[in-house]
């Protein structure tokens, strides 16, 4: 975990306290309704409330929310490892429990949505994030998702490499094997991002912000 009185240094472009809500955005990774209920693990369905009171919040501050899953429709590309596994369970996700999770679902008309190709685990190997990203300014993204060592690992660090601040809410996000989630968020995440929970990050946005 990060130190929060690191994290909201308003004065520092490498930490997102340095940006406000306009720079700032909400990404909810993967929380497919399938992945909540068979393969995120024990604390799957915490992270995805978890997730559903940061995005509330982020809408309350301006934040902008964007889904980012997986398109069931698309097939996985040439050189996908495991892409027979990964075609069947892509194909069962189809026919139940495919779509995204209602909490995260519902009154969504303010949220963006983008979708990779199965096989891709970075959100931002979406068509079209990045630049979305680039043309709303946006430089901080705050990340949530299922699971902590797939799309959660993956997307935090191409997000660093492609000069965004990157923070993982630590809450908001779970993996099938517990230890495994507990040395993403302990040993590797807060390497060169931020690790931290919901409330830190909410209590220390507003705080750098002047809200009270």
């Amino acid at each position: 975990m990060s130190d929060p009185s690191t994290i909201f240094d308003k004065t520092d472009p490498t930490t997102p306290g340095y940006y406000g809500s306009s720079r700032t955005a909400l990404l909810l990774l993967d929380f497919h309704s399938m992945i909540v209920q068979k393969a995120g693990g024990p604390k799957a369905l915490a992270a995805l409330r978890v997730a559903a009171n940061m995005r509330a919040w982020a809408k309350s501050q301006g934040i902008q929310v964007i889904h980012a899953l997986i398109d069931l429709n698309t097939s996985t590309f040439e050189t996908c490892r495991g892409a027979e596994k990964l075609t069947e369970t892509i194909a069962s996700a189809r026919s139940s429990g495919g779509e995204e999770a209602i909490e995260l679902s519902e009154g969504s008309s303010d949220d963006v949505t983008f979708t990779r190709k199965p096989g891709h685990v970075s959100a931002l190997r979406s068509p079209g994030l990045d630049n979305f990203l680039r043309q709303n300014d946006i430089k901080s993204l705050v990340i949530t998702g299922l699971s902590t060592s797939g799309c959660v690992m993956r997307t935090a660090v191409a997000a660093t490499d492609a000069e965004y601040v990157a923070t993982v809410i630590s809450d908001g996000c779970a993996d099938p094997d517990e230890a495994v989630h507990d040395i993403m968020i302990n040993k590797i995440l807060n390497t060169r991002g931020y690790v931290t929970t919901a409330a830190e990050f909410q209590d220390g946005f507003r705080k750098a912000q002047g809200v009270e």
